[in-house]
């Protein structure tokens, strides 16, 4: 008899904030009711109508050739809608089959599934756990099941629809190692067809529907995040921060990632290039080498990336009229695009300070490269300052932007210049302080500006050093 290989990955629907020791749970006693399947024969739906739960504790589990944890995780927060879908099988598999469409339409691939998935409803489960998605690799490929509480809030079922169908997708060629999809991908992809198609594919029982698939123009999530908030980072996009993934800073990545998306498949092979990424994850450790080797037409490296996602990101921004902000708040956001955040260590054996450090340090001290970052960062947030700077500091804020684009273009002439023998050094030396001379006045310029506004704003005392009363008007 030959031997059977299974690989069993539990696969986070949030894939951060994992345990890597998490708690693997298992059911002592199980009974199914309803069990339904879907037109296209790929999902099947069930409900356990009982569960005991064995205490939760890490458990090494041995596999062919190796082992492996299980891991779980926790839900992603809903976004502006606390709307809770009841689950039950017969709905469930027609949400999954109209979702699955419209996916494939957006990607532009045949229904063509190899993974067949079970959908589990798990009356123990609590909504706060998540749902829980475990990919297991057999001889003749990859299935998945997912398990979802009872009742969920519509977001979280639609992100964790995507995140398994294009893990199906993504999978298909996979050998032992399953794919690892980027949170925008998942964010991204929940976002474009919501907004676009929301709410024709979440049925709901007693719910009645219509087939046709509308365009959701009351849906106005996107640009007004964006009016309100710089877009994020590349780098951002990438790695979230606990912040980024709260209830309230998960609707700005979200938006950006639907953004970031969008002007992917704006290339004219950006879907055939997106589809090629989705088929490599397996391949690799890291989306990024995938999203690299699929792009290669219109990126080198992330940096290319990155300075392209800027751009296009900002460009968006300006569609739309900024509201002016208070003289205190364009000077925080002033000076906290200048700044640049560091970290100080004074001692192998002692924790790093966190600490600031002007341009003009930046610039005279670290090499050109790693001023990059720096300045990129100071440039997009100059940038988004000033629609909404008051009328007497946009013309200082423009004239920052201006001294660091500059500066930018000059070491790139400079590193240019270089193989050539035309003295690359010494131009970057010539941009370097001239640079710096610049901004050094301009910093002047500022402290004066608020100085000014400072001492108008401030009550003018009469000689015995009380606040003078204005003068009444006369009649």
């Amino acid at each position: 008899m030959p031997e059977v290989e299974t690989v069993i990955v539990k696969i986070p629907i949030l894939p951060i904030c994992i345990c890597l020791a998490a708690g693997l749970c298992c059911a002592s006693a199980r009974a199914q009711t309803v069990l339904a399947r879907g037109a296209s024969r790929q999902f099947t739906a069930r409900q356990l109508q009982q569960t005991v739960l064995l205490p939760a504790k890490p458990i090494q589990t041995p596999l062919a050739g190796g082992w492996a944890y299980l891991l779980s995780s926790t839900a992603l927060p809903a976004l502006g809608n606390n709307d809770e879908v009841a689950l039950e099988p017969s709905t469930l598999v027609v949400s999954c089959e109209r979702l699955k469409g419209l996916l494939l339409d957006k990607l532009g691939l045949p229904d063509q599934w190899q993974g067949r998935i079970d959908l589990t409803i798990n009356l123990a489960l609590t909504e706060d756990k998540g749902p829980q998605l475990t990919a297991t690799r057999w001889p003749h490929g990859w299935t998945y099941e997912l398990e979802l509480p009872r009742s969920v809030k519509e977001e979280i079922l639609l992100r964790s629809l995507i995140q398994t169908l294009l893990l199906e997708i993504a999978n298909r060629q996979a050998g032992v190692q399953s794919a690892d999809i980027p949170l925008w991908l998942v964010e991204g992809m929940s976002a474009e067809l919501q907004a676009k198609n929301f709410p024709t594919f979440i049925v709901q029982p007693g719910q009645s529907w219509s087939a046709n698939i509308v365009w959701n123009k009351g849906s106005q999530m996107m640009p007004s995040e964006l009016r309100q908030h710089p877009p994020l980072s590349f780098q951002q996009l990438c790695w979230p921060q606990a912040s980024d993934l709260t209830p309230a800073g998960l609707p700005l990545y979200r938006s950006c990632a639907q953004l970031f998306l969008e002007d992917l498949l704006r290339f004219d092979d950006g879907r055939a290039c997106l589809v090629s990424m989705i088929a490599q994850l397996p391949e690799h450790w890291n989306w990024q080498t995938g999203f690299l080797l699929a792009f290669h037409s219109h990126f080198d490296q992330l940096l290319d990336v990155e300075k392209w996602w800027g751009v296009n990101s900002v460009d968006f921004t300006k569609g739309y009229k900024a509201q002016l902000w208070s003289p205190a708040d364009c000077r925080k956001k002033l000076r906290d695009s200048l700044d640049v955040p560091v970290e100080v260590h004074f001692g192998a054996d002692r924790m790093p300070v966190e600490a600031k450090i002007t341009l003009q340090e930046v610039i005279r001290q670290w090499r050109p490269a790693d001023a990059l970052n720096a300045i990129q960062r100071a440039i997009a947030g100059l940038k988004f300052l000033v629609p909404r700077a008051t009328p007497e500091l946009r013309p200082l804020t423009e004239l920052y932007l201006k001294t660091l684009l500059d500066y930018s273009s000059a070491t790139r002439v400079s590193a240019l210049e270089q193989p050539l023998g035309m003295h690359a050094p010494s131009l970057l030396n010539i941009a370097k302080a001239e640079a710096i001379k610049q901004l050094d006045a301009l910093d002047r310029q500022c402290e004066a500006i608020w100085a000014n506004s400072v001492s108008t704003n401030l009550p003018q005392l009469s000689a015995a050093g009380q606040p003078e009363a204005k003068a009444a008007d006369s009649h």
